[in-house]
């Protein structure tokens, strides 16, 4: 069990299932979405994974981190918003930073209204 509960906006390293197909697997860092409140008091977490590999296609549900070792990143990495999904407390190994940086939030905000439309209705 871990010694403490994520917080919207870290990274944290995590252990995704293995999947098929593109979809992102394996031991490797993720973004946490989800807010604190059910952070707080929820065994589940919204997140996003981020990969190192720059050979997938730039779509506008992704987010560049080229500052990647202000984040706890060892390499550039990318958000991939399209693959946002949850996962389980026994899946988060250890905290390794924290995005605060406004403008990387936002773009991760307008990636979010990009693949999930409903946010953008008004």
């Amino acid at each position: 069990m871990l010694k403490q509960k994520p917080h919207f906006g870290e990274i944290w390293m995590c252990h995704l299932t293995d999947r098929s197909g593109s979809v992102q697997s394996g031991y490797r860092p993720v973004f946490v979405i989800s807010n604190d409140k059910n952070n707080t008091y929820s065994n589940t977490f919204n997140i996003i994974p981020i990969t190192s590999k720059f050979n997938k296609r730039n779509l506008p549900v992704h987010v560049v981190l080229l500052n990647y070792w202000v984040y706890g990143l060892r390499e550039p990495s990318t958000i991939l918003v399209e693959q946002t999904t949850t996962v389980g407390i026994n899946c988060l190994d250890k905290r390794i930073g924290k995005i605060i940086d406004r403008n990387i939030l936002l773009e991760i905000s307008k990636a979010m209204m990009i693949q999930f439309p409903i946010f953008s209705l008004s």
